[in-house]
């Protein structure tokens, strides 16, 4: 009985933490109704504290920032960046229609992408830029949303038959002309002496690569002098007339450039032509493709736009933003 006798004490103590709780509760309930916002797109919002920290990103990000009393300059920023965020809440909302979603193995593995390029000190750069790690995580994955629902949404929809790819490739032929193009191998000495001397020996029938990689002082002599396949206009007068009048296997004369006295020979010779279909037909689906993903982007992205019920709260827009510059 005197354990029950206390549980009015300790009841009491309960309903006025839970009641301290509710009233915290209500009050960031009241807190988050009276959230500002700057627009609506399809009755969802768009906070002023989102698009403000959005807008200081915009402004912190322009050569020597925004021009000091120029108000036009700031009204077509301000109205840029509002327009980029109501596009984006359009395509976030079509992706919630789609059920499109992107997890967070997804948003960590194009973290682990990126990082490879940028080094695992990626994080430390971004606040070099002051750049908080979680508004970057929170952008990227929303990049992701949108590119996943381009994929979905548009380009899963794109086409290109056969008979369109040859069409275009007979339209474009030259297009794929490939420009005769030669392989050629050098030596290049700092005197004229040195330059006869192994061109004798040349003559006589020693290995080019091998003089090519003891006395050249080309970047390329560790390759036997290699300079790889190259086009007309590539090297400059007189070593590109030489080169392209050289027959195969055959040893130039010394020639002198700025770089100093040069010995050619050329192992391959390709004349020009045009690549058939069959080479290039995977580059031709390809660049149709772009071209209709890219069309299809912007109509489908104006058809979202007008189906939209956009408000913008100019009273909103005019009395806070001004307010916190």
């Amino acid at each position: 009985m005197k354990k029950n006798a206390d549980i009015p004490r300790s009841g009491k103590r309960y309903i006025l933490f839970l009641l301290l709780i509710l009233f915290v509760c209500s009050c960031e309930k009241i807190d988050f109704l009276s959230r500002p916002y700057v627009a609506t797109v399809n009755g969802a919002k768009i906070y002023l504290d989102e698009y403000q920290l959005r807008l200081n990103q915009k402004m912190a990000m322009l050569p020597g920032g925004v021009p000091t009393g120029d108000h036009s300059y700031m009204s077509r920023l301000e109205e840029e960046v509002l327009d980029g965020m109501i596009t984006e809440k359009i395509m976030e909302l079509r992706a919630k229609e789609l059920d499109i979603s992107v997890g967070a193995s997804e948003v960590q593995e194009r973290i682990n992408e990126i990082k490879k390029d940028y080094g695992e000190d990626f994080a430390s750069r971004l606040a070099q830029q002051n750049i908080r790690y979680e508004q970057w995580q929170e952008a990227l994955k929303k990049e992701l949303l949108i590119q996943k629902l381009v994929a979905v949404d548009v380009n899963a929809k794109i086409r290109v038959s056969d008979d369109e790819a040859e069409d275009y490739y007979n339209d474009k032929r030259d297009k794929y002309r490939v420009p005769a193009r030669v392989r050629v191998a050098q030596i290049v000495v700092r005197d004229q002496d040195t330059a006869r001397e192994i061109l004798g020996r040349l003559n006589a029938g020693e290995d080019f690569a091998k003089l090519a990689a003891r006395y050249s002082i080309s970047p390329e002599a560790s390759q036997g002098g290699d300079l790889g396949y190259i086009t007309r206009d590539e090297m400059p007068e007189p070593l590109d007339n030489t080169i392209f009048r050289l027959p195969v296997n055959k040893i130039s004369p010394v020639v002198q450039s700025p770089y100093g006295f040069h010995i050619f020979k050329v192992s391959d010779i390709q004349q020009a032509r045009t690549k058939s279909f069959a080479e290039v037909k995977d580059e031709v689906i390809a660049e149709i493709r772009a071209q209709k993903e890219e069309a299809a982007y912007v109509s489908w992205l104006n058809a979202l736009k007008l189906a939209a019920v956009v408000k913008k709260e100019n009273t909103v827009l005019r009395k806070k933003v001004n307010r916190q510059k």
